[in-house]
């Protein structure tokens, strides 16, 4: 199985196309498309529902909403939160509520041991003690571009960082898949998304999958394996 770890499935068309060979961990943005994802994941077995609010729907949300989109995660079984987490480089202005709505879902996090799918832009290394401070121990950095210095307390702390396709443009990606263990990787598309020149689908997983084989001198299909035991081992409850 093809593991996208960061996928926007409410977004994506054809995603009959996609069963059978894909592992989904789908986000949601806010709490409308935090319940049509989990919708999807009734219709689509292979699709792990991730609800949340994202940092930049954050003006247009409240505390209040956050509060009772846990609460519709817990009633509905939810293992995963996202796209969660903090923006100082797009949204510096609404930081302080975004601190506010990002403890809401650490708590839950916390308390439910649900893994967090994250968006992190100009945040890693608060995110990262946040984490800390909560105890969370399921976290998951989206198209991580940190410092590369945090890396190995990313990987000491058993946290998982994200390959995705934009290593095909984007340098500092490139560089810290390259220092990341095979063990704390995933695959991810963060689809649909144009980045650039590149548009991010779930077809340009394989690219990754090729670039991790000739990075780690492994078969192609043991890096499949290794990527999909990742996967499983992160929503291990």
């Amino acid at each position: 199985m093809l593991i996208d770890m960061h996928v926007h499935c409410n977004e994506l068309k054809d995603l009959d196309h996609y069963s059978g060979s894909h592992l989904f961990a789908c986000v949601a943005e806010d709490v409308e498309t935090s319940k049509a994802t989990i919708e999807l994941s009734r219709r689509f077995h292979f699709i792990k529902p991730c609800v949340g609010i994202h940092p930049w729907n954050i003006a247009r949300s409240s505390v209040e909403e956050a509060r009772s989109l846990m609460e519709i995660a817990v009633s509905n079984n939810i293992e995963c939160l996202g796209e969660v987490g903090l923006d100082s480089r797009f949204v510096p202005e609404t930081l302080p509520r975004q601190r506010e709505v990002f403890k809401i879902f650490l708590d839950y996090a916390r308390e439910y041991d649900l893994v967090l799918n994250l968006h992190t832009a100009g945040t890693h290394r608060e995110v990262f003690q946040m984490l800390k401070t909560w105890r969370v121990e399921k976290a998951y950095f989206h198209w991580y571009t940190g410092p590369e210095d945090l890396i190995k307390e990313l990987i000491d702390s058993g946290y998982f960082i994200g390959v995705n396709p934009s290593w095909k443009i984007q340098e500092k990606h490139y560089r810290i898949i390259s220092k990341t263990p095979l063990s704390n990787l995933l695959t991810e598309s963060d689809a649909p998304y144009q980045y650039k020149s590149l548009s991010l689908n779930p077809e340009l997983i394989s690219d990754s999958l090729d670039l991790l084989a000739r990075l780690h001198n492994l078969d192609r299909e043991i890096v499949e394996e290794k990527i999909e035991e990742n996967f499983r081992r992160l929503f291990t409850r």
